[in-house]
């Protein structure tokens, strides 16, 4: 999957409708001449922004739409509404319909897809292609007109729930014409949150991939040493789960997944009195791994250290460079909120530098992240974004994110982009009060 534009509305943050788009100015029709769509689509896009302006709500509306695909006929079938993140600071949006667009390449041919849900479920969904010259519609779908078409092509006719999509029900139908897309859809994503908690579950399932063979110690090893954090082996223990506690340990988990993916709904009496004797053999058979660090000028006679030991640093790095490593080798949508949390400017630059890279990022695989690194857009960085590559996040004094692009900036060839964002030149910047904050110490002072 290329990704070509993600358009969302009435989501957290985001009430107005805001698109990412990661073609080229080149690209002037609905197809490239020569049929490369690498050479007209981005590899990299950064979102800059103040604290709290809704950078992470636009990751998150990409989250939520993929997630949605990959879930709605199932996980999300046990709630007892619709999950949703809607605008909540006024009551129209909280009712209203929040749309989520993708404009994308499977195999070398565009398509659109897009859906919008309300409280009652799934309002509308389209799947549109263009297979010679113009669009042709494969998928269409609308509640209110109780209309569930398919074109001929597909020879398919799926049936779903008000609240599952026909996407996601092709998911778990192999025979369908539409299931290659729509597994190529969420094997082709992947995201990495600032959480503790989601990197933990990275560093878990890192451990889990290590021992399984999906990647290898020498990737491991390879990846610290990159990062020149000292380390020389790495090493995995594994503590096998007492049987008494594998079913809470199921029940964490499967409350941490809800959580995540939004306004999880209340468990039934019948989940509540699940006994160990409903669990599968294969979780069984579950052990805890830990990952371990034996580093440079370490004692013959010392430990290793575990992951608890390492540092922010390291557990960032792990966290991100791991899926980037695999995006890079297979393809598809990696994203990043907050990528400069915990990594230095260097660091960050060549995990940058890999995606911008063609002769290392042969699959065209593509990188979204969000940061407060000004460096990135500096002089100093070796990885030149172009204006198109540059989103501002800001927020109206009605709570709404709005997202921008440089490039509808006027052009200054010798400025300093950093320098300009920092100064608030083309917003994105939080609007500092350091008067009110001196205030508050001399209060606290005037008080003892």
């Amino acid at each position: 999957m290329i990704l070509l534009s993600f358009t969302v509305r009435n989501h957290k943050s985001i009430r107005d409708e805001v698109a990412v788009d990661l073609t080229r100015p080149s690209l002037k029709t609905l197809q490239p001449k020569e049929g490369d769509w690498g050479a007209v689509s981005y590899p990299l896009a950064g979102i800059f922004g103040g604290n709290a302006t809704g950078k992470s709500a636009v990751l998150d509306a990409f989250r939520y739409a993929f997630t949605a695909i990959r879930q709605s006929a199932t996980v999300w079938q046990e709630a007892k509404s619709m999950r949703r993140a809607p605008f909540k600071l006024d009551g129209n949006s909280r009712t209203s319909a929040s749309l989520y667009e993708l404009d994308l390449v499977h195999n070398g041919r565009r398509y659109v897809y897009g859906f919008e849900v309300d409280q009652d479920g799934i309002k509308r969904e389209w799947l549109r292609d263009v297979p010679s010259s113009r669009w042709r519609t494969l998928l269409e779908r609308d509640r209110e007109e109780n209309v569930l078409t398919f074109h001929p092509s597909l020879r398919t006719k799926i049936e779903v729930t008000p609240r599952e999509l026909v996407l996601s029900r092709a998911l778990l139908l192999k025979d369908s014409s539409l299931h290659p897309f729509a597994h190529d859809l969420v094997e082709s994503f992947d995201i990495v949150l600032v959480k503790d908690s989601h990197r933990e579950a990275r560093l878990a399932s890192i451990a889990d991939s290590l021992a399984d063979g999906d990647i290898t110690f020498g990737d491991l090893e390879a990846l610290l040493q990159v990062a020149d954090i000292g380390v020389l082996n790495v090493s995995i223990e594994e503590t096998n789960i007492p049987e008494r506690i594998r079913l809470a340990l199921r029940r964490f988990e499967r409350d941490l997944r809800e959580e995540e993916d939004h306004d999880a709904a209340d468990e039934s009496e019948s989940e509540e009195a699940e006994s160990q004797e409903d669990l599968a053999d294969d979780e069984l058979e579950q052990v805890v791994r830990h990952l371990l660090f034996t580093h440079r000028g370490t004692a013959d006679d010392c430990p290793p250290f575990s992951i608890n030991e390492e540092s922010d640093g390291t557990i960032a790095w792990l966290a991100i460079a791991v899926p980037a490593l695999e995006a890079l080798r297979r393809g598809g949508l990696f994203l990043v909120d907050e990528i400069d949390a915990s990594l230095h400017p260097h660091l960050l630059e060549v995990l940058l530098g890999a995606f911008a890279d063609p002769l290392v990022n042969t699959h065209h695989a593509q990188l979204i992240f969000t940061s407060h690194e000004s460096y990135v857009l500096s002089p100093l960085s070796e990885v030149r974004l172009e204006p198109e590559q540059i989103w501002l996040t800001d927020k109206t004094n009605e709570g709404v994110t709005e997202l921008t692009c440089l490039s509808d900036f006027p052009k200054h060839p010798d400025a300093n982009v950093a320098k300009r964002y920092l100064t608030g030149r083309y917003g994105g910047t939080p609007r500092l009060s350091p008067s009110l904050f001196a205030a508050l110490v001399d209060t606290g002072e005037a008080q003892d």
